[in-house]
């Protein structure tokens, strides 16, 4: 603990560097953010975001060392009675962001409810094998998206759905928006979307799976305090032959729900998204 203590105190250095430096990007991103979402105070949120952050790493730490009881028992469904009543009619899909509890909140979940977990791996090895150690410690079963085969994944996501299963995927990651005349890139699985007032590019496969499964998209996100960790649910979205309308659909769900725990979404500094919240209009 106090090593870990230790290095929490270092990462928070290193954030609240990155934010007072001149024409720091981290400042112009949680301006952007704070604009977006109605907060107060842009120095609060960031002080929000880090002390998050720390909180999140830590307890993602737990997991990865198998310290899971406790975990288990932080977490907090506020609408638990929608969630099985939407089981009891099948299968869904719920999407949730980078939030710095997402991970803890999976552990949690597991220990619940079956669920497939769809995660995705670093190339870096070092970091693959630590990440691995969390996944495994999940207590469900999961699937690699990066180094899995496509068509397996398919296959296992859309047998877990129609089997009345939950799959959860963390789904904020983002790409450079395709082009209005050609909104969809199968090759690529990217869907042209609006997120932040910005065009971006993000993926298509829930879109795609839950029309093909008769599931409904559930957005979330994961709020933790010192003491719990909740999983507020957003409006389910039915989906539609129409993959773009879906897209846009969940996609604004998810916003409204970054929205209202603006502190907790850890990709807010992802480099694709802290350009789109600055208003670039292009993500490399």
């Amino acid at each position: 603990m106090p090593v870990r203590k230790a290095g929490y105190g270092i990462f928070g250095l290193v954030f609240w560097i990155a934010y007072l430096l001149p024409g720091s990007t981290v400042r112009a991103t949680f301006a952007s953010l704070s604009s977006q979402s109605g907060a107060a105070s842009v120095t609060r949120l960031f002080h929000k975001y880090v002390r998050g952050f720390l909180l999140g790493v830590d307890r993602i730490e737990q997991v990865r060392h198998g310290y899971t009881d406790a975990i288990d028992a932080m977490l907090r469904i506020p609408e638990e009675e929608r969630l099985k009543g939407l089981l009891q009619q099948g299968g869904l899909l719920l999407l949730v962001p980078h939030a710095h509890a997402t991970l803890a909140m999976g552990r949690g979940l597991a220990a619940r409810y079956p669920l497939l977990a769809l995660v995705r791996s670093t190339s870096d090895k070092r970091r693959a094998t630590a990440e691995l150690q969390i996944y495994e410690n999940l207590g469900c079963e999961f699937l690699d998206i990066q180094s899995e085969n496509p068509t397996k994944v398919a296959r296992k996501v859309l047998k877990a759905l129609s089997d009345g299963q939950m799959v959860v995927a963390i789904a904020d990651r983002i790409r450079d928006a395709p082009r209005p005349e050609q909104p969809v890139v199968a090759s690529r699985d990217l869907v042209r979307a609006t997120s932040f007032g910005e065009p971006v590019g993000i993926a298509g496969w829930p879109g795609r799976f839950a029309w093909k499964a008769s599931v409904p998209i559930v957005p979330a996100t994961v709020v933790q305090t010192n003491s719990t960790i909740s999983l507020h649910m957003g409006a389910a979205v039915t989906p539609t032959a129409d993959l773009v309308e879906t897209t846009q659909s969940w996609v604004d769900e998810l916003e409204r729900l970054i929205k209202s725990h603006p502190d907790e979404w850890t990709f807010a500094l992802d480099k694709h998204w802290s350009k789109a919240l600055r208003g670039s209009g292009k993500i490399d």
